[in-house]
């Protein structure tokens, strides 16, 4: 079985039980947290995955750097089962899958738009009605700007793009001069 099909299934179990208990949201801003305390801290990803390393001692420096963080109680079981069961090398890609599971269930969809020059907010709140229509869900859009598009714009909406930029049209007509 694949690291992403386990992640999936640990991040879908994670969901349920968060659903469970109404707190999908807050799940995600505590699975979040510990994931970046993990992903910043190679010393800690060490000892974690350290075969030599006996449980014990893995738990007390999980249970250590939870209670510092303040993780809910369901994070906090999660995260030392996962350690238990030696999965929390998973741990980026449970965050990833719990991400993805999460906007499904919440109706969400995130659109990642790419553009040239920083865009009017009356601009941007056109593009998320015209994606949400498309999409049929409530958008969460991340802008970013790269000059390198010339102008234009690509949006990014889970695995489909629509790149609508400049050096794309540019690149095809020099494709297609090219062709003869």
């Amino acid at each position: 079985m694949s690291q992403g099909m386990i992640a999936r299934r640990y991040a879908k179990a994670l969901v349920n039980l968060a659903e469970n208990e109404k707190d999908l949201d807050n799940t995600g801003i505590h699975l979040h947290s510990i994931t970046e305390v993990y992903l910043e801290n190679s010393e800690l990803r060490q000892v974690l995955s350290d075969a030599k390393v006996s449980s014990g001692v893995k738990l007390e420096i999980i249970k250590d750097v939870l209670s510092k963080i303040k993780v809910s109680k369901l994070v906090d079981t999660f995260i030392r089962y996962i350690l238990a069961k030696r999965r929390i090398d998973f741990l980026p890609d449970i965050e990833r899958a719990f991400n993805l599971l999460l906007q499904e269930r919440l109706g969400r969809i995130e659109a990642k738009v790419t553009t040239a020059s920083e865009l009017p907010k009356d601009t941007v709140k056109k593009l998320v009605n015209a994606i949400s229509s498309y999409s049929g869900k409530e958008i969460e859009v991340n802008v970013t700007i790269d000059p390198s598009i010339i102008g234009g714009i690509i949006t990014r909406i889970g695995s489909t793009v629509i790149d609508g930029s400049i050096q794309t049209y540019l690149n095809q007509i020099r494709k297609s001069i090219i062709r003869g």
